[in-house]
């Protein structure tokens, strides 16, 4: 028979006690019905504990803070409930239904529920996937959708689409900083920059979308009499309507270097009024006989 050996750990002296969570600290923030500085600074004085801590600026940058806080309103909100064969269903969140409701088909600028189904959906669908469907990051896709504002649900899928991509993208290089071997490396950083690539895509689609087809053409000319460049320009808008180039030609100086044409590999065209001046040959000529 053989003796245990001895364990090093140190013997228990009480019960074992879990750590304490951090304790998470709620603030209301006071909203007054006002936009009248002095009532708005009476209010906070009442309602916010730290108000006298605060001097002169930061005051009145917290009352503006505030004030825009309150013109910018509640964002929809909602609340994911999980089904016991699969899925989720979206319950609404908020005092009062319809206001909830409301909301939630402005933020998809839908006028009846099912596009605000379909969108609701394809975001589930992706949180889901990623293990990340829960009710903060579907309310923040909710709030960022919202606060881009979509005139129609052509931009709202728009949208959808913005935010999964903005977060496919992260993913990828949060895994690209974490990653050890350099196929890893190499696999999510080509990953990232094809996201990043698609993300500035489609916020470039929603610029042309939002300006209706309108196209900016410049036109810049440069002068380089005497040693002196003078840049002249001018901006041209077109709409849908207007695909047509100002292909005219401008104004001549007259004197300066050649022009160049359209071909770039042509020759120049001459201006006149370089060479200097010649002889003007006489008009008339003396015959004989005649007076």
């Amino acid at each position: 028979m053989t003796a245990k050996p001895k364990s090093s750990r140190p013997a228990s002296t009480g019960p074992k006690t879990k750590s304490a969570a951090p304790e998470q600290k709620n603030i209301t923030v006071p909203c007054p019905d006002t936009d009248d500085p002095a009532e708005v600074a009476s209010t906070l004085s009442r309602d916010i504990p730290d108000w006298d801590n605060l001097d002169k600026d930061e005051r009145s940058e917290l009352a503006q803070l505030i004030i825009a806080h309150r013109k910018r309103g509640t964002p929809a909100r909602v609340k994911l409930i999980k089904k016991p064969g699969g899925g989720y269903s979206i319950d609404l969140d908020g005092k009062s239904d319809m206001l909830a409701a409301l909301k939630l088909h402005e933020t998809f600028a839908a006028n009846s529920l099912d596009p605000v189904n379909a969108r609701a959906s394809e975001l589930i669908k992706y949180l889901d996937s990623v293990g990340a469907c829960n009710d903060g990051r579907y309310n923040a896709a909710l709030s960022f959708i919202e606060s881009m504002e979509p005139k129609d649900q052509a931009e709202a899928l728009l949208l959808v689409q913005m935010y999964v991509t903005h977060d496919a993208a992260i993913r990828a290089l949060s895994m690209l900083g974490s990653a050890e071997w350099v196929p890893t490396v190499q696999t999510y950083g080509n990953l990232a920059t094809k996201l990043l690539r698609v993300s500035q895509g489609q916020m470039e689609t929603l610029a042309r979308m939002r300006r209706g087809g309108e196209q900016v053409v410049k036109h810049i000319h440069v002068d380089n009499r005497g040693g002196q460049a003078v840049i002249a320009e001018s901006v041209h808008n077109g709409g849908q309507g207007n695909g047509k180039n100002d292909t005219q030609p401008h104004e001549q100086s007259p004197c300066g270097p050649a022009l160049l044409g359209h071909d770039p590999q042509a020759f120049g065209m001459p201006i006149t009024g370089i060479e200097g001046k010649e002889a003007v040959p006489v008009a008339r000529r003396t015959v004989a006989g005649r007076s």
